[in-house]
């Protein structure tokens, strides 16, 4: 890894995967309000939440076995709006280590448990699908975790990988502005000074290194929107928008250049990954 646009941030000259030295502090920061996060998230979140359990029964069903509902362990599950969507055709478990978080999830009746991933769960307990849904860019070890995942996988289960992808539009934009003396949008898109910052911008070459070096292979991947029309000002003015008119212009821009999206690489792209037979 080499030093590039700030001190904090790295990449490999090698297989791409950008990296930041950021620190995690979950449940040490209170600085985030969670209504405003969830106006702002929910609506591409339920969005993409729908395609991803319509890709994993379209491509992946076949995969992991014949039960009526495989078991699905949703790793850093937040509110259990991912549950909520998979629950009508597997039987889903959620881990979340934030604690105020869990417990307003338990709170609705969510099959949530409080804790990290693996450490949270009992120590017989398998799955046939593991979802990381914009989780695995914030984990330090990400390495180690996939290898957890291989003993915590029933035979041809499958790790699902939902994660922002560095050659997306945006995150390209962003690094041409920091390149340019205006990093705000950079800062964001790292998540500087959250309680979780990403530690990881992955891209499909970086995501198949990791994979096989944690004895996993990709063997599916597929874009995700990463902008919907629904909460779009939400969003902006929650990311840092100073102002409400400011957000509102802001929001209007990016609805317009909606349609030529499409032409350009998603800033979301989801790996679905299973472990090398022996």
């Amino acid at each position: 890894m080499s030093a590039r646009l700030e001190n904090w941030h790295f990449a490999c000259a090698a297989c791409g995967l950008e990296r930041s030295t950021l620190s995690p502090r979950i449940n040490e920061l209170d600085s985030i309000d969670e209504r405003a996060r969830e106006a702002a998230l929910r609506p591409i979140r339920d969005h993409n939440f729908q395609v991803l359990v319509q890709w994993l029964n379209g491509r992946l069903r076949s995969r992991v076995g014949g039960a009526a509902k495989p078991k699905l362990l949703d790793v850093g599950c937040a509110h259990g709006w991912f549950l909520k969507t998979a629950a009508v055709d597997y039987d889903v478990l959620g881990l979340e280590p934030d604690a105020r978080i869990a417990e307003a999830a338990q709170g609705r009746n969510l099959p949530v448990r409080k804790g990290y991933f693996p450490a949270a769960l009992d120590a017989a307990e398998q799955f046939d699908v593991i979802v990381f849904n914009d989780v695995l860019e914030h984990i330090p070890e990400v390495k180690n975790v996939l290898r957890a995942c291989a003993a915590r996988l029933r035979r041809d289960g499958v790790v699902v990988v939902n994660a922002p992808d560095r050659r997306g539009l945006f995150y390209r934009l962003s690094k041409l502005l920091a390149k340019a003396g205006q990093p705000g949008a950079f800062h964001r898109m790292w998540q500087v000074d959250l309680p979780s910052p990403h530690l990881y911008y992955f891209d499909t070459a970086s995501m198949n290194r990791i994979a096989e070096a944690s004895g996993f292979r990709v063997v599916a991947e597929r874009p995700l929107t990463s902008i919907v029309a629904k909460g779009l000002y939400s969003r902006v003015h929650y990311a840092g928008t100073p102002s409400r008119f400011r957000s509102a212009v802001t929001a209007a821009g990016i609805l317009a250049l909606i349609p030529l999206l499409k032409l350009f690489p998603s800033d979301i792209t989801v790996w679905a990954l299973e472990k090398r037979k022996a």
